[in-house]
């Protein structure tokens, strides 16, 4: 008897400490914010590939808590293939608001170009949040009750549905609209097929909100034309409200970027990488000379057109100048 109430204590207190083990591990998510969620449940997701830190995955993150803390109503990033957009974006994200901020009743509607993206990351979030070990932190928040890679829902009104642009969801709305990459870049020199993206863009988005005024839309995006989604934002009149997160492979000084909330791009040195841990000099450099100029400058600078200029250099074109201001001789004159 005297055993058994040894034994019981015992028990008492390694369930006690576990408690506090769980309740401190997760006050540091809550801490740690976004990123320190990413990392901890990395291993979730991609158990045989290491976890790569850099100052661009907190810049996204940074950028999304703002979104999740009401700062920003209306987000566009541009980062280049390769930096974990889609699994911070449309799977970590949603995952976060739903257990370390404690809002599962959160919906999210997500699109692409293609609707097995987004499928693809909705079976990576239901991975993660049925997670042993996310269950050990956030179990108590919610229930899941729908399972399908398509819509997602749990027992506190919370859903998160994958579709494509142009594809389902019509009556579908969500508090939190997600548009990961809406151009296939293969198709982004097809102007007939760019100019549709752009218009259901335009006339068909905000109508997936729950609340104009309350609800956001995150665009995540590299760029494919001048005329892209990305290009819509900031050159037509009536999307100011947007913050603009660009983040090009090589710094360019010329287009240095800060956002209202503070940030702004920690590099000062032009041709600088923006993340040397995974993409090195040379690396670019042959990625550079594999794709050639058009497609490097719209994927990893995001600046569709080639610094410089594409066919015609920008440095090529001079003043002319004489004494008398005349025009050099000339056999053929073009006007334009």
């Amino acid at each position: 008897e005297e055993l058994s109430r040894v034994e019981r204590r015992y028990r008492i207190v390694a369930l006690h400490e576990e408690v506090q083990r769980r309740s401190a591990r997760a006050a540091q998510s809550r801490r740690g914010g976004l990123l320190e969620f990413v990392k901890y449940f990395w291993d979730v997701l991609e158990p045989e590939t290491e976890f790569v830190p850099g100052w661009p995955l907190e810049a996204v993150c940074q950028h999304l808590e703002a979104v999740s803390y009401g700062e920003i109503k209306r987000l566009l990033i541009n980062v280049p293939p390769g930096f974990a957009k889609s699994l911070i974006v449309d799977v970590f994200w949603p995952a976060w608001e739903w257990g370390a901020l404690n809002q599962p009743h959160l919906r999210f509607v997500s699109f692409s170009y293609a609707a097995a993206l987004t499928i693809r990351d909705n079976g990576k979030f239901r991975d993660l949040i049925v997670s042993r070990k996310y269950k050990e932190l956030y179990g108590r928040n919610f229930g899941i009750r729908k399972w399908g890679e398509i819509k997602i829902t749990n027992d506190k009104t919370g859903s998160k549905l994958a579709t494509s642009v142009g594809g389902v969801g019509t009556g579908e709305r969500g508090d939190r609209v997600i548009l990961d990459d809406p151009h296939n870049v293969k198709d982004g020199e097809s102007e007939v097929i760019r100019t549709e993206t752009v218009r259901w863009f335009r006339e068909a988005l905000t109508n997936r909100l729950n609340s104009i005024s309350e609800s956001a839309i995150v665009i995540i995006m590299q760029r494919v034309h001048e005329d892209d989604v990305s290009g819509a934002v900031l050159s037509t009149p009536g999307y100011e409200d947007y913050v603009h997160l660009m983040i090009p492979m090589e710094y360019d000084p010329d287009r240095h970027c800060s956002t209202k909330i503070g940030w702004e791009d920690p590099r000062t040195i032009e041709g600088d990488m923006a993340w040397e841990e995974r993409f090195s000099a040379a690396d670019v450099a042959n990625l550079s000379s594999q794709l050639g100029p058009y497609a490097y400058a719209g994927q990893y600078q995001q600046s569709p057109t080639p610094r410089g200029g594409g066919i015609f250099k920008r440095d090529w074109w001079q003043l002319w100048e004489s004494p008398d201001d005349s025009f050099p001789p000339m056999e053929y004159v073009l006007v334009s």
